[in-house]
């Protein structure tokens, strides 16, 4: 036990302490980076000269520098993206497909057969196609300030119709109606940004209050 001691103690004396030193204040004997980049007018961003920057000049390997062409086609921002739009429509088809079964089971009817509902939720209802030239013009375009206007009043008139026809007309045409006008509602409040939604549901809201209508 004594050797043990002794030996962790030899072990600590022998070790060699780092001395401590504060960083050297002197100004540096070679060239800094900014300095190297500033003779090579790469922190000059500039516009109105048109000198290279850092993001658009490439150091080739003998010590040259060549311009990067970093040009964007602003068309590309504007083509339609096809894989959302198969996507929404897809998406919105099985959600008109679901509706229609929930409608059915809400007046206690029995559904047709399942190759019906697909059949009436596919081609036979207008909803789709409609829904798919709807989303090729715009959902690309859903972030511009006239495209959420159009957002809104589709959102208004499809729930206001929707809540109108609940309360007033048969369960037959209920049945038929809610399918379309429910997934174009849907497809409008999740187009339009939170603040356009909330406003939108709550118009819904309160022309459905002032009529009198209630959810239950």
């Amino acid at each position: 036990m004594d050797n043990r001691k002794q030996r962790r103690a030899k072990a600590r004396s022998k070790q060699e302490t780092v001395p401590l030193h504060q960083p050297s204040r002197e100004p540096p004997k070679s060239k800094t980076l900014v300095e190297i980049a500033s003779e090579r007018q790469l922190l000059n961003t500039s516009s109105q000269n048109q000198a290279p920057s850092v993001t658009t000049t490439k150091i080739n390997p003998d010590g040259t520098l060549s311009t990067i062409d970093l040009d964007v086609d602003t068309s590309a921002s504007e083509e339609t993206p096809y894989l959302d739009v198969v996507l929404y429509t897809t998406t919105l088809t099985i959600l008109h497909f679901t509706l229609t079964v929930l409608v059915h089971h809400q007046y206690a009817t029995s559904p047709p057969s399942l190759p019906s509902i697909f059949y009436s939720s596919t081609v036979a209802s207008p909803t789709p196609a409609l829904l798919l030239v709807l989303v090729a013009l715009l959902h690309p375009r859903s972030g511009q300030f006239v495209t959420q206007l159009l957002f809104a009043a589709l959102s208004i008139a499809a729930g206001g119709w929707l809540v109108y026809a609940s309360n007033e007309d048969p369960y037959m045409a209920v049945m038929k109606k809610a399918p379309p006008l429910g997934t174009l509602w849907v497809w409008a409040i999740v187009e339009m940004k939170w603040e356009w939604a909330l406003g939108c549901l709550g118009v819904v809201a309160g022309w459905g209050w002032y009529k009198g209508y209630s959810i239950f």
